[in-house]
């Protein structure tokens, strides 16, 4: 248990690393110590969270948060093949993610992506920018059971109100969490989302729990928009 302790402290630090090598030598030595691969999830997504906060902070320069990303990027492409083994591929929930029309930041949208992805989570990623009838439409032709909705900017909240909205009319069983830094859990279920994602490496349990609430696979509902 000790040891991997150690070896998600080390992944944890080793996405801010400068030396690649020996980050990836960690991640080879995580899976050789079977340490689960939730659990090395989360200690990456904390890794880039500090990463964020630091670049936002003015403590990191653009290059170095770069390096975290791609840190981040190569061990959820590790984990992918782990997780595909340990579920069955008929189990896999869809997921349709990205970030509301007036917001084009996407760099938290990106990394929740990739965590939801590497927790087994097929996703569809419509981008940045997102109008309300794409997400309609991407709802309907995947039949998703969960929305993921970003928004960095509180200018952009009302085009957020608005595709819940909507979601909620013609496909009422989505389940729909909301995050971003315009966000808190408050104003995310006054917008009507049914979960808030404060930060990435929280996002698939509360996936599973926002799931577990709305219920089956919704049934599509057509209408004029």
């Amino acid at each position: 248990m000790n040891r991997e302790r150690i070896l998600l402290q080390e992944l944890e630090a080793g996405v801010l690393s400068r030396t690649p090598r020996s980050f990836e030598r960690t991640l080879r030595a995580a899976g050789e110590a079977g340490v689960p691969a939730g659990d090395v999830l989360k200690a990456l997504a904390r890794g880039l969270e500090t990463a964020r906060a630091r670049f936002k902070a003015g403590s990191l320069s653009i290059p170095e948060i770069l390096l975290a990303v791609d840190a981040f990027r190569e061990g959820v492409r590790r984990l992918q093949p782990r997780h595909r083994k340990g579920r069955g591929s008929g189990s896999a929930v869809r997921v349709v993610i990205g970030v509301v029309a007036g917001d084009v930041h996407d760099m938290g949208k990106n990394i929740v992506a990739g965590v939801l992805e590497a927790s087994g989570y097929p996703v569809l990623d419509v981008g940045r920018d997102v109008s309300r009838d794409a997400f309609l439409d991407a709802l309907q032709k995947t039949g998703a059971p969960l929305l993921a909705l970003s928004g960095m900017m509180s200018t952009t909240l009302e085009n957020m109100r608005e595709v819940i909205a909507w979601v909620r009319r013609l496909v009422p069983a989505t389940g729909i969490i909301a995050g971003g830094a315009a966000l808190d859990e408050s104003l995310a279920r006054s917008l009507g989302a049914d979960g808030f994602a404060e930060s990435a490496a929280g996002v698939p349990e509360e996936a599973r729990r926002v799931l577990a609430t709305r219920g089956k696979r919704p049934r599509v509902k057509k209408a004029v928009r």
